[in-house]
């Protein structure tokens, strides 16, 4: 249910309503037994030395309807003694009523009686309805064991959690300070300077250290964590840090998801080239900092993994005519060809690149990049297709590549990251049969020691189906049961990739 209004907008006397028709003359407003929920609405009523308690069916300041008893007489103009109106506890009447009228409801009688002493104070029973009712912005009342966030034990993570919190709260203020100091162009400037980089030197030194540090502690601490604990921390950890993570651009985009998933092209230029973005001085040293994290440098060095990989086929193919003719899986920015070809020498082995991708806007960012450099530099030995389709029917079809003939090298370097076991083994399949011989299929995997798992499910959504080595070779293995298997490493040891060789 949304959160009620505090607020009520003002209106002049003249924008207010009065009421139409017979509401004209006013009568008592009368209230249903539900109008007064959580409340039990009952009358005890005495007749013959017997009390029966009865369900009220509705009441006003001066009268009740509720269900007569079926064994005792009931007649209109009666006189009844000793009637009393109660709301939980509350005896909001006591006295003598008498019965103005006499109805049915599915069987039972319904007493309508008119009160003979004084009127019920229906205010203070509306007053106990809304006390016993309320239960706050967040639905659950005051009760410190219905909260989100609230879960016994697991102290560390709490206490790590909530150290970071006032770390950045502190440096929040902290960096404020400083950023006034600052000229504008040092901080929010696109060039790079001796200041700026005094400045980066100091975030690094002790802003970013900590918080990495911080950051591999909260995720160690909820390592054997109950699942049915995570989800209680996950509020906890949100409550204090989340507005703090939302100030970083990267992480803001990632958990917003504008493209419907958090990987997009744009959260890769991030991680590869625009790691110091922010409104503000913090929420580029959050953002910085947080790049900092396995996680992210992984994305980095896996990048330059399949660079070197490329690298390495490209100069064993010098003096081959035919083309070397390389798919990229997924391909986002395409930031590896991108700095492969930007390095490389002029004179190049002939070169057929095809970029597969479901974001139109990956594609056309790669293709802004890509296209002015090879036509300038490599004069029509380098070509590059744009293949732009879904990745349900890269999934389910496997001819997806069958028109574009064989391939030297094929690498997917996140996409694994989200698929189920039995779905990566038929991609593989299908992906290794696109290979020539002596081609090599390359698909990598987060593991599952990567330590910015925390921050990535708590705060970005960012939920990834880690595997290990071993589970990653069995895909390899699988999926290319002739193959040559191996494991190939990037630098920071989280985001292996198993590379299957066609003999």
């Amino acid at each position: 249910m949304p959160p009620p209004k505090l607020v009520t907008a003002i209106r002049t006397y003249e924008e207010l309503d009065g009421a139409q028709g017979r509401e004209v003359f006013f009568r008592p407003q009368r209230y249903r037994a539900q109008d007064v929920l959580p409340l039990r609405a009952f009358v005890r009523l005495r007749v013959d030395l017997a009390i029966h308690e009865c369900a009220v069916h509705d009441v006003s300041q001066n009268g009740v309807a509720f269900e007569w008893p079926q064994a005792v007489p009931l007649e209109a103009g009666r006189n009844v003694e000793r009637l009393e109106v109660c709301f939980d506890d509350h005896v909001a009447y006591h006295g003598d009523a008498r019965v103005g009228s006499v109805r049915g409801q599915e069987g039972a009688p319904i007493a309508g009686v008119s009160f003979t002493g004084p009127l019920l104070d229906i205010d203070v029973v509306l007053h106990l309805r809304d006390i016993k009712a309320w239960q706050g912005r967040d639905g659950l009342g005051l009760t410190l064991s219905r909260k989100a966030w609230a879960v016994e034990g697991h102290e560390k993570f709490k206490m790590l959690v909530s150290e970071l919190a006032l770390y950045l709260q502190d440096s929040e203020l902290q960096l404020g300070e400083l950023e006034k100091s600052l000229a504008w162009h040092v901080v929010q400037g696109e060039s790079q300077s001796a200041a700026r980089e005094a400045l980066l030197d100091r975030l690094r030194s002790e802003f970013v250290i900590d918080v990495v540090r911080y950051s591999d502690a909260i995720n160690a601490a909820l390592e054997g964590v109950p699942p049915a604990h995570v989800k209680n921390l996950r509020e906890y950890t949100r409550r204090l840090l989340h507005d703090f993570i939302m100030q970083a651009p990267w992480m803001q985009r990632a958990y917003f998801k504008p493209f419907g998933y958090p990987g997009d092209y744009e959260v890769m230029r991030f991680i590869y080239e625009r790691d110091f973005e922010g409104a503000t001085l913090f929420g580029k040293a959050v953002g910085y900092a947080f790049l900092q994290t396995k996680a992210a440098l992984a994305v980095k060095f896996r990048k330059d993994l399949i660079k070197r990989e490329l690298r390495a086929r490209l100069e064993a193919h010098r003096g081959i005519e035919r083309p070397l003719r390389i798919l990229s899986v997924a391909s986002g920015p395409a930031q590896e060809l991108y700095e492969l070809l930007r390095e490389l020498p002029g004179e190049v082995p002939p070169l057929e690149i095809m970029l597969f991708d479901q974001d139109k806007g990956a594609l056309s960012y790669a293709y802004r990049r890509l296209k002015p450099m090879v036509e300038e530099r490599f004069k029509g030995d380098v070509q590059i297709l744009y293949l732009h389709d879904s990745i349900k029917r890269l999934l389910r079809d496997s001819d997806l590549f069958s028109g574009f003939g064989h391939f030297d090298a094929i690498y997917s370097c996140g996409l694994f990251d989200y698929l189920q076991t039995t779905t990566a083994v038929v991609l593989a399949r299908n992906l290794y049969a696109r290979l020539a011989p002596g081609g090599t299929l390359s698909v990598g995997n987060m593991a599952p020691e990567n330590p910015s798992r925390w921050f990535m499910e708590h705060h970005l959504d960012w939920v990834l189906i880690h595997r290990t080595r071993a589970q990653l070779t069995e895909i390899g293995r699988r999926g290319a049961p002739d193959s040559h298997l191996r494991i190939i490493e990037e630098e920071s040891g989280v985001n292996p990739f198993i590379v299957m060789t066609r003999q």
